[in-house]
């Protein structure tokens, strides 16, 4: 209503100032009395009277529209009356629709296909990784071939996160809830990164029950435990001596706690930790971080409805959670 009182206002404006323009001008001629100034003025308030209201009854379903917001894209094909700009608005609604969804289709399909070029070559440049790795076991313990599977190991990683990266926004394509043992999934991936804990001299303290089980994703749920420990471990170097890995159990949740005791992270840091590509302080310290391994941890933990913590004191360590739903 709104909007129809201020669309026709001027019009009104105008059409009232030239009728009295007009009936000033005859009374000054003498053509028409005060009597009739009086009924043309009233009988032609009554003729815009009914115009308006008859335009405002007929368009009423287009400036309702107007006048509200749009929250899903069905709204597009509303019906708007029978009126010329009802009708007229609808047909250009429903050609946006159209364009839009065109648009959307040819967006997806690049996305598509980009994903798949991306899975295609991370897989491609993992075949020569392997190769390296199996050539360098003739070279054990010698220095050379302890830099260089170090350096593979950073590749191969490197990768892990690009692939996992790329498959985030296909997440839902691509998880499957199950009962998962946490114990045996901490020993695999401290068993997997043992390397990691020599070269850094941080010794691993497993202090699960052996039998404590979640419901969630194997596959995504490994990659946020090993993303978090293997953060524990670089930033625990020269700084602290153990990682602990505890569980403990309320009510309502079973918690999955990964302790270090590295350099921590400071205040200010602490609440962007999980933006995508922030590296805060230790990121520029150290020059490894790339800022997207909590956030990958954090957007698979939103996915799955689990609950990702973290509490930090510089100088002291830091302490991940993960809670899962019982």
């Amino acid at each position: 209503m709104k909007l129809f009182i201020k669309e026709y206002k001027g019009y009104i404006f105008v059409y009232y100032t030239g009728l009295i323009i007009t009936l000033f001008y005859c009374n000054m001629m003498k053509f028409i009395g005060l009597k009739e100034i009086l009924y043309l003025l009233l009988f032609n308030t009554f003729i815009i009277s009914y115009f308006i209201i008859y335009k405002y009854l007929k368009t009423k379903k287009v400036y309702d529209f107007l006048e509200s917001d749009m929250k899903t894209l069905d709204e597009s094909f509303i019906d708007l009356g029978k009126s010329d700009l009802g009708k007229s608005l609808s047909a250009t609604l429903e050609q946006q629709y159209e364009l839009y969804i065109s648009s959307l289709e040819e967006y997806n399909k690049k996305h598509e296909d980009h994903l798949t070029f991306i899975n295609h070559w991370i897989h491609q440049m993992k075949t020569p990784l392997s190769v390296i790795n199996l050539q360098l076991e003739e070279y054990e313990g010698e220095e050379i071939s302890s830099e260089i599977r170090q350096e593979v190991e950073r590749l191969d990683k490197g990768l892990n996160m690009a692939l996992y990266f790329a498959r985030l926004e296909e997440f839902q394509k691509d998880f499957v809830i199950e009962k998962v043992n946490l114990y045996e999934e901490v020993v695999s991936i401290v068993n997997k990164e043992k390397r990691l804990f020599i070269r850094n001299k941080i010794i691993p303290k497993v202090e699960l029950d052996k039998e404590v089980k979640v419901y969630t994703d194997r596959k995504w749920i490994k990659f946020v435990i090993e993303q978090i420990i293997v953060n524990g471990v670089k930033y625990s170097k020269n700084s602290g001596k153990y990682l602990t890995i505890s569980s403990e159990e309320n009510n309502e949740y079973i918690l999955l706690h990964i302790i270090d005791e590295g350099i921590g992270i400071c205040r200010k840091d602490i609440k962007r930790v999980f933006d995508l590509f922030f590296t805060g302080e230790n990121g520029r310290k150290y020059g490894e971080s790339t800022g997207i391994g909590l956030y990958i941890a954090k957007k698979v933990c939103d996915n799955l409805g689990h609950t990702i913590k973290i509490e930090s004191q510089e100088e002291k360590g830091t302490k991940i959670s993960l809670l899962f739903k019982k």
